[in-house]
């Protein structure tokens, strides 16, 4: 059995540790090399996990115990009907809407948070969706090292969330290069910190006014492409020099 050899090595390991200095400092040459070798195995794992599409990374986890413990790690979680595969004309509107909040609860809740790169919550055709849902999802997932961040709410939603700038402090903007907003709102305050990396940035529909928006280009010195469509709170825009 696979385990059997892990478990002979570590009770030879225990017995040799009662034998003399020089027998102790082998084995303890030979626990590092042991368990070396496993970190290794387990980075491979994860590497293999994280070259998956979600779906397949999650029926990974469900047939072995490396892949189930990459999976809380895993770095790219993108949520949207097409790629979970729910707009299947069997299912109604709200029952699609349903479906979709349901698999990113249940996925998001067996994520540890850590390790997240891209982060994608695409809710464009759905119904009403609970904003106290998308405050959990992102507050779970949005942490240090992430570096693409998208959420699109849905077209009904009438921007009426807004999005906790606060999240992008405490070093947690500090990896952040794509930030792609839609249909919410986003006021910028000394809560934000500097977006050092972010080089694009992407608001559609989005409610911010010139001087909101002139203070979040100044803390984002690395910008090379500003994308907006229909700002409407934008009457004037200065941007701000290097």
């Amino acid at each position: 059995m696979a385990s059997s050899p892990t478990t002979d090595g570590l009770t030879e390991s225990v017995a040799k540790r009662k034998g003399s200095p020089c027998q102790q400092d082998d084995d303890c040459q030979d626990d590092k090399r042991i368990r070396s070798g496993a970190d290794l195995l387990e980075d491979i794992f994860w590497y293999i996990h994280s070259l998956m599409p979600l779906r397949d990374a999650a029926r990974a986890a469900c047939v072995s115990h490396s892949f189930l413990r990459s999976w809380r790690c895993y770095p790219y979680l993108m949520f949207s009907e097409e790629l979970l595969r729910l707009q299947e004309s069997a299912f109604s509107d709200d029952e699609r809407t349903r479906n979709l909040i349901s698999k990113v609860n249940h996925i998001l809740q067996n994520h540890s948070g850590i390790g997240v790169k891209k982060l994608e919550l695409v809710f464009l055709d759905s119904t009403d969706v609970d904003l106290s849902y998308i405050d959990s999802w992102l507050h779970k997932a949005v942490t240090r090292g992430i570096e693409e961040l998208t959420l699109i709410l849905p077209i009904n939603s009438n921007a009426e969330y807004s999005f906790p700038c606060s999240l992008l402090s405490d070093g947690n903007g500090n990896s952040i290069q794509y930030l792609h907003l839609s249909r919410c709102a986003i006021r910028p305050t000394a809560d934000l910190g500097c977006l050092r990396t972010l080089t694009t940035l992407h608001l559609y529909s989005v409610r911010i006014t010139g001087f909101e928006l002139e203070y979040l280009l100044s803390n984002s010195p690395a910008l090379e492409w500003l994308i907006m469509m229909d700002c409407k709170e934008i009457v004037q825009l200065k941007i701000p020099s290097c």
